[in-house]
């Protein structure tokens, strides 16, 4: 369903659960095709930016159906329905980013990592042989923590006989720091409000991925639940867990939720080793626990998995990598919008707006979800999918290609 509405020289074009503002030409051929079916049901469209529009700079929430587009949406469904002369255009796309002058590299999220990851076959390997790791897991549920392992999940739910499914739980930022005895303490003072936790919460149970139903899940199909996450002090996942045992806390079920869960990091020793050159040993990166769970802390099992320092650096400290996710969502920002309403939703309330501006102080964190960033994820999307294919390891689908 697409409703129309009118607003000076732009229509606002508002489809499910998102809003675009774009200005119509109904005379020429769409030169960018973004979306396969709008294209198909309207060849005389031209969809161009509103004049004075800078896709850095403007606020905009929407998922915004950006004509400058290279690559349009790419996910399994869509990659086992491309033709194969459509696969070798997106291959060159892939190939030729970093050097394709119709690429605007400034609206990249940053501009000195302007090139895509997973290049060679070797680091691609090693890409997949940490992604195997979730394989490990495809009978339990799995909560993936914030964007950082998203990029490994996907690719071991796109896997032959990989992950059923994952859910996804948007959290940045931490509110712990060391306790110079080894452990942590809470700072009150960058702690979530209690309003804030509350909103949280709501957004736990609309998920899914709160500490009831992980805890109903053990009960009924004696099943932990596994939260994964990037591991390296580990004070973010302890922010995590100090949100849910509290939770768990006022439900009455906090040692049950502790037997409930059990914990997966993901990273690099190597990259460890770099941040602490004069250390003489480097720890297994391990969870610290929060207050509420630190007697119950030999309940929860922990491991972590290390993997290649290049695929660490390509697919966790590349910020385009990371913000191509589009999906940032610390404690002060709550109470003001849902992560799933954030650049790929329409925030509407102007107000809000402002008090994104005052809360994340860097514009980038809320201006529109560019063209290049979009293109980066869909082609990092399709190389990934691209390269589960040669090896003969995608899941298959029912689609027909088109």
């Amino acid at each position: 369903v697409i409703k129309l509405q009118t607003k000076g020289n732009i229509v606002l074009v508002q489809g499910i659960g998102a809003k675009y503002p774009i200005n119509y030409n109904m005379t020429q051929p769409l030169k960018n095709r973004v979306n396969n079916s709008l294209a198909q049901n309207n060849n005389t469209t031209e969809t161009k930016l509103p004049i004075g529009f800078n896709t850095s700079y403007n606020i905009s929430f929407g998922s915004f159906s950006n004509p400058n587009r290279l690559a349009g949406d790419i996910d399994i469904e869509s990659y086992n329905s491309m033709t194969e002369k459509t696969k070798q255009r997106y291959r060159k796309l892939y190939k030729e980013f970093s050097t394709n002058d119709d690429i605007d590299k400034t609206e990249l999220y940053d501009t000195k990592t302007g090139y895509l990851p997973l290049r060679s076959d070797d680091t691609m390997e090693k890409f997949i042989k940490a992604s195997k790791i979730y394989l490990n897991f495809k009978d339990q549920p799995i909560i993936c923590l914030g964007r950082s392992p998203k990029w490994f999940l996907n690719a071991a739910y796109w896997m032959k006989d990989g992950i059923q499914d994952y859910k996804f739980a948007a959290f940045s930022s931490h509110w712990f720091c060391s306790n110079g005895r080894g452990g942590v303490k809470r700072v009150e003072r960058e702690a979530p409000t209690e309003k804030e936790e509350m909103a949280y919460r709501k957004y736990l149970d609309r998920i899914g991925a709160d500490p009831k139903t992980i805890v109903d899940t053990m009960k009924k199909e004696g099943k932990k639940t596994v939260i994964t996450d990037y591991i390296c002090s580990g004070k973010g996942a302890c922010s995590f867990l100090d949100i849910m045992s509290r939770y768990a806390n006022d439900l009455g079920i906090l040692e049950d939720f502790s037997k409930s869960i059990k914990i997966v990091g993901i990273g690099s020793l190597d990259y460890m080793e770099m941040l602490n050159p004069l250390a003489d040993t480097i720890s297994m990166p391990r969870v610290p626990m929060p207050p509420l769970l630190e007697e119950y802390g030999n309940n929860i099992e922990q491991e972590f998995h290390d993997m290649d320092y290049f695929v660490f650096e390509e697919m966790l400290l590349n910020r385009n990598t990371n913000e191509c996710r589009s999906t940032y969502y610390p404690h002060n920002a709550w109470t003001v919008y849902s992560p799933d309403k954030f650049k790929t939703g329409m925030v509407k309330d102007m107000k809000k707006v402002e008090r994104l501006l005052n809360i994340f102080k860097n514009e980038k964190y809320i201006t529109s979800f560019t063209a290049p960033m979009q293109d980066y994820r869909n082609l990092l999307n399709f190389r990934i999918l691209d390269y589960l294919n040669s090896k003969d390891m995608l899941r298959e689908t029912k689609n027909f290609a088109i």
